[in-house]
């Protein structure tokens, strides 16, 4: 029953009214109210669920809603803010919690790769209850308060006299409001994202040998073919004892001994999603544009031709006279997933509008697309196409079944009995591509089979388990070579050192290290030189980066690093860092305008001054690190050291070299200034 008190109102005594449906700002609060803050905090409760480390969402979401109803209670210009601020936060709501639902995690370079109407679609398709309800949720909780403004009950003495007695209503809304949104979960994740992104941008570290680089045709004998099976998930960690009661995939393991197995495969920054994964390992690159807001404005689905002028696997092959076919059951258009791979290599694309046309029956697809077991038939039809061309040939396969949150089990399989979801998915893609992998190399016996995952698993059925592994999952890479012994790699690995790997077991020799791969056949991985603090930033074109008056070059012994204009350049010979025992050489070689001219990379002194001698810059000067012992007690015959830092013009008197121990700085004027005097006085005089 209500209860009160006595308030003193002129001469009269009167009665506030201390029961639920008043309101503290004193209107007479509606059922609608208490509904609006129920249906407000059903996505961030979901989400929560999967993700406890946004508990606190919890709390922002009382503050707000709160806040919002609050609002609606005043004025117009007041009811419009309300009208705005539940709209943005209500589409901030799904959007996270649609990300921890598919990915485990909050917002993220993955989550922007697929803002595009390709995934809208997919999603729609795929998920079509969760869509079309997120749809209506949206629709009715965005005009619940224009409702709640429209009615405003009369404000009655109870309210006048409580208002009156409660001076600091305003107060209280207004700790609503700022509790809501300090704790906001959506804006957390979205700033957290935004800043690491725009933190890197003058940070970046630039890696000389991931500029573009021409492919030369060279001889191969008895060349061999190549299938590459990229697989949706399917980490080698589903097969590690002791994760799992069983090895859940063990007819590939069982294959695997048969093979070369790669054991220490780890997945690094912009490799988490399919289309990343798919570039890191055909192009040896991370998927990066030099700023943080083009992940949004320049992604692959924009950009008519991704990484222009990068060499990646199909290209080299195809350079090479080898036929080259890339088979997927999801859409080409799919995060620009066919702009790439038709930008770089592959002359035959097929996705699913493809395999549907070969494949009608509507239990061979899925919301995602089109089943693995229609795949690898259509893909050995086109192997068996292929069989009767001297041409040798490549191609590249992309499967789904194992796609998150539960799988999408071909019907092949049979309908599930003691394992359920994703374990049945992955059991059952264990099976499939088992089979197709012993049917090529039966059929196919001078082809290099591979078998790669595009990512980790983002947030499955499987989850807990493997979270609670989170420090032993590792990507599942595995090679079937013509004639070669069974062997075990545990070198460190990532997706970008897959492409050399793959060329050398090709029988290529120029490209056994290329961008930030190398192969794992004869070296340590070039990612893993580069140190836990340096943080590649790959671009499409090379940074604009100057040497400027008034400005320091900066030399760092860690790394070795060099700051020029504000940018990190990694000193590195074959994309080795120097530090690493590589006793090279490593120089940027700029304009006497100070714009950059390329860089110079060598193992002695010999072939940096022939590489020099043969520049046809005669105006340009250095800027560099030495590892090499020849080249340091050459130029610092008092005190050499393992490293030296060196500016100047190469082989006058505007060359200097000093040792550098730690951190040393350099005026960039006073280099510019004696380079210029030394042109002006005579344009030739080199030693080189």
């Amino acid at each position: 029953m209500p209860f009160g008190l006595e308030a003193a109102d002129g001469d009269r005594s009167r009665r506030i009214d201390w029961s639920p449906d008043t309101m503290a700002i004193g209107e007479r609060m509606q059922p609608t109210a208490y509904l609006y803050y129920l249906l407000y905090l059903i996505p961030i409760a979901a989400a929560v669920s999967f993700n406890l480390a946004y508990a606190y969402w919890l709390l922002s979401g009382i503050g707000i809603s709160v806040f919002v109803v609050g609002l609606c209670r005043r004025g117009i210009w007041h009811r419009l803010a309300a009208v705005l601020l539940n709209g943005a936060t209500t589409l901030a709501n799904i959007a996270l919690a649609s990300s921890l639902y598919l990915q485990g995690t909050g917002f993220n370079a993955p989550f922007f790769h697929h803002l595009d109407g390709e995934t809208f679609a997919i999603a729609r398709e795929a998920f079509a209850g969760l869509f079309y309800g997120a749809l209506v949720y949206v629709l009715v909780l965005c005009v619940w308060p224009v409702w709640l403004g429209r009615r405003r009950s009369q404000r009655t003495a109870n309210a006048k006299a409580l208002r009156r007695l409660v001076d600091g209503g305003r107060a209280r809304l207004a700790v609503a409001g700022i509790v809501g949104l300090a704790c906001y979960a959506p804006l957390i994740s979205l700033l957290g994202y935004g800043l690491g992104r725009l933190g890197a941008e003058r940070e970046a570290t630039i890696i000389p040998q991931t500029l573009p680089a021409s492919i030369v045709v060279e001889s191969v004998a008895d060349p061999r073919n190549l299938v590459l099976v990229f697989a949706e998930s399917l980490e080698a960690t589903y097969s590690l004892a002791g994760v799992f009661d069983e090895d859940l995939t063990p007819r590939l393991s069982e294959l695997a001994r048969h093979g070369t197995r790669f054991e220490d495969m780890r997945q690094v920054r912009d490799t988490e999603a399919t289309i990343t994964g798919m570039i890191a390992a055909m192009c040896a690159l991370p998927l990066r544009t030099i700023f943080s807001w083009e992940n949004v404005n320049t992604l692959l689905p924009n950009v008519d031709a991704p990484l222009p002028g990068q060499s990646c696997l199909a290209d080299v092959l195809s350079a090479h006279g080898y036929r080259t076919a890339y088979l997927g059951g999801a859409p080409l258009a799919f995060a620009g997933k066919g702009k790439f791979l038709a930008a770089h290599g592959f002359r035959e694309l097929y996705g699913r509008q493809a395999l549907q046309a070969r494949f009608p029956d509507a239990s061979r697809s899925s919301g995602w697309g089109v089943h693995d077991d229609a795949l690898f038939t259509f893909a050995g039809e086109k192997l068996e196409e292929w069989s009767g061309d001297e041409r040798p040939f490549m191609l590249a396969l992309l499967t789904l079944d194992t796609h998150h949150p539960s799988g999408l089990p071909s019907t092949g399989c049979g309908p599930e009995t003691d394992a359920r979801g994703m374990e049945f998915a992955v059991r059952c893609s264990d099976r499939l591509l088992a089979e197709f992998i012993d049917g090529v190399r039966e059929r196919h016996p001078n082809t290099v089979v591979a078998l790669l995952s595009d990512h980790l698993a983002h947030r499955n059925d499987l989850s807990g388990v493997l979270n609670a592994h989170a420090g032993d999952r590792r990507l599942r890479f595995a090679v079937w070579a013509p004639a070669a012994d069974t062997a075990v790699v545990d070198r460190p690995g990532t997706h970008f050192d897959v492409m050399p790997t793959l060329l050398d077991f090709l029988g290529f020799e120029k490209w056994r290290r290329h961008n930030l791969g190398a192969s794992l056949l004869r070296f340590d991985s070039s990612w893993f030189a580069l140190g836990a603090d340096a943080f590649p930033a790959l671009t499409q074109s090379l940074p604009p980066i100057r040497l400027r008056g008034g400005e320091q070059v900066v030399f760092e012994a860690k790394g070795p690093l060099i700051r020029v204009d504000g940018r990190k350049l990694l000193a590195n010979v074959e994309g080795l860092a120097l530090e690493q025992g590589e006793p090279g050489i490593f120089a940027v070689e700029f304009h006497g305008d100070g714009r950059v001219a390329g860089f110079h990379g060598r193992r002695s002194l010999e072939e940096f001054s022939q590489d020099l001698r043969e520049s046809p810059r005669l105006d340009s000067l250095l800027v560099g690190v030495s590892a090499n012992e020849a080249f340091n007690r050459r130029f610092v015959r008092d005190t050499p050291a393992k490293l030296t830092y060196f500016t100047g013009r190469f082989g006058t008197d505007a060359f200097t070299a000093s040792p550098l121990w730690w951190r040393e700085t350099v005026d960039v004027s006073a280099i510019l200034g004696t380079h210029a005097a030394i042109v002006r006085s005579d344009p030739t005089r080199t030693t080189r």
